[in-house]
Formats: structure tokens, C-alpha cells, sequence
């Protein structure tokens, strides 16, 4: 990634390039991702078509064109911009549990940061109650991101598992081995999740993009809002959806032109 392009990314997280490499300056540039870039699927739910995970073509869809990417796209063009700006940070593959019953095979892409011997978890990529910055994986106490908390545990055969806890509830959410993964790992993943029948990110619409003080998404005909710990759900008519996916998401689709 050129400093040209290294600008362009900066400018359209609306972020700056960061002075020190910290894991302040690293949840300063993840926060500013998250409320810009949306979790969207549409390429698979209304184009039918596989994103391309060549670095070019990311730039092109997320920077340039301002459409946003699910994982395996948003996770490594910022993995992409964090190594251009100096940070030492490696793709993990990660299981997504949200409660159900394991073992659970990988399905997403996260990033691990390292800062000397400290470790973090960091993710843009994912479309649900996932941590909304980073966590420490060295801290196994409550971590708390806007409004919604976690734990990071680790278990006996060194895996590391963020828990989701909502009042007394506990979910085990995700699951990954802190272990390098290479790009071609995710790109047959890519394929998988784009065109299988049994993919959830083919069949419906799913956006889902940070506020300040929460997120909002939209899943099919359903529109929710969580702010300030609070959640709100309505249903919407198809041109309702579309009229949301441009205002509160700021997505051009030309297909629905």
C-alpha cells in the first residue's frame, strides 16, 4: 500500500495517520473504521456474484467506490493498512460459536496485534454483537466496548474464546488458536461463503455499521438500533430497506438504480 493510498484509506475512515503505534492509536483507527465502513453482503445477496479478495480490487470497492465487505474483505484491507502503517499484526482464522453447540468450523477472519509481549484482538469485520474495538488476550477480566462487555478466556489447549455477556448471561461467541493464517486459507473460504447453498450471506441482506454510542443493523426485512445498551427493532418494506441502505448505511447500490 502506497502513502497514496495509505491517505486515501485514512481519509475515508475519517482518521488520521497515528503518531505512535499503541493500542490506544490501534482502537482509535478500528473505532473510525467501524462507524464508517459497513458489514454488507449485498455483492452475494442481490449481485450473486464472489468478492474478490486481490488487494486492488478491495481498495477500488471499500476506498474508492465507499461500499463496505464482510470479514474476509474489511479484515484484510485494514490488516493491509495496519502493517503499511508499522504495526506488527498477522490474520488469524476464527470460529464463530454465538452459543451453539462445538465444535464450529472457522468461518471468519480476525487480526492479532502485537505490541512487545502484549497481544490484542481486533476485528471490522464482523456483522453482529462482536467487539466493537479491541481486547486484550492477556486480560480475563470484563472488557467493556461501547456499552456492550467481554471476556477473553483461554483454554486448556491454547485456544482463546470471547465471551459475550449480556446481564448474568454468558455466550461463547468466538473461538481462535493464536496462529498465523495465510491468504490462500481465506480465499477458500471466500468461495465457500459466496455461492453454497447452505452460505447466510447469499440468501438475505445484512448490514450492520457502528455509531458512537452503539450500532444499528439490518438483517432481511428487520431494522434494529442499539444505543446507549438499549435495542429497538422494526420491520421494513423492501423500499424501506433501500432507502436505509443509502441513508443510515451510505451505500450506492447501482443495481438498484
Amino acid at each position: 500500500m502506497t502513502d497514496f493510498q495509505i491517505d486515501q484509506y485514512l481519509t475515508r475512515i475519517g482518521a488520521k495517520r497515528p503518531d505512535t503505534l499503541s493500542p490506544q492509536s490501534l482502537m482509535e483507527l478500528t473505532r473510525a473504521h467501524l462507524e464508517q465502513v459497513p458489514f454488507e453482503v449485498l455483492q452475494m445477496s442481490e449481485a450473486h456474484t464472489e468478492p474478490s479478495l486481490e488487494p486492488e480490487d478491495l481498495f477500488e470497492k471499500i476506498v474508492v467506490n465507499r461500499r463496505g465487505g464482510y470479514c474476509f474483505e474489511l479484515n484484510k484491507l485494514f490488516y493491509l493498512l495496519l502493517r503499511a502503517l508499522g504495526f506488527d499484526c498477522y490474520p488469524v482464522g476464527v470460529r464463530v460459536l454465538m452459543g451453539r453447540p462445538e465444535p464450529r468450523a472457522i468461518s471468519h477472519r480476525g487480526i492479532v496485534v502485537r505490541f512487545s509481549e502484549e497481544k490484542w484482538y481486533c476485528d471490522v469485520g464482523f456483522g453482529g454483537r462482536g467487539p466493537k474495538g479491541i481486547l486484550r488476550l492477556a486480560d480475563t477480566g470484563i472488557q467493556t466496548l461501547v456499552f456492550e462487555s467481554f471476556r477473553v478466556l483461554r483454554e486448556e489447549d491454547g485456544s482463546y474464546v470471547i465471551v459475550y455477556l449480556d446481564g448474568e448471561t454468558q455466550t461463547r461467541m468466538l473461538k481462535f488458536r493464536d496462529e498465523l493464517w495465510l491468504d490462500v486459507d481465506f480465499a477458500l473460504l471466500n468461495g465457500y461463503y459466496a455461492i453454497h447453498s447452505h452460505s447466510p450471506f447469499n440468501k438475505r441482506k445484512i448490514l450492520y455499521l457502528c455509531q458512537p454510542e452503539g450500532w444499528i443493523s439490518l438483517v432481511g426485512d428487520s431494522f434494529t438500533t442499539f444505543n446507549r445498551g438499549q435495542t429497538t427493532a422494526r420491520t421494513v418494506t423492501e423500499e424501506e430497506a433501500r432507502t436505509l441502505t443509502a441513508t443510515q448505511f451510505g451505500l450506492h447500490i447501482p443495481q438498484w438504480d
